[in-house]
């Protein structure tokens, strides 16, 4: 999907995605022969990881030391079921 198509889906701004790209938060996406970046769907449940992390109150920059986004890749919130609770600890906490 093209950036215009990701960023709608994801609710966010094309800009938004450029910034994420340009401070490491997202990965390069491939490009087609265009240029244009080219987006797996992959993309939008890093774009939701972002979004929810800035909504509890995490700066890009808190989120970013903590390696929370790095690492969101390995979380699965599938995992998480009534008797199961998942939390992310910040490391050295």
């Amino acid at each position: 999907m093209r950036i215009g198509e990701a960023a709608e889906a994801a609710g966010v701004a094309t800009q938004t995605i450029r910034f994420y790209e340009r401070r490491g938060l997202l990965p390069q996406p491939l490009r087609g022969p265009n240029g244009y970046r080219d987006y797996d769907a992959s993309v939008l449940n890093r774009l939701a990881f972002i979004r929810s992390g800035q909504a509890a109150g995490l700066t890009l920059v808190e989120a970013e030391i903590e390696g929370l986004i790095s690492r969101s890749d390995r979380l699965d919130p599938a995992d998480c079921t009534d008797t199961k609770i998942c939390h992310i600890i910040a490391p050295g906490t």
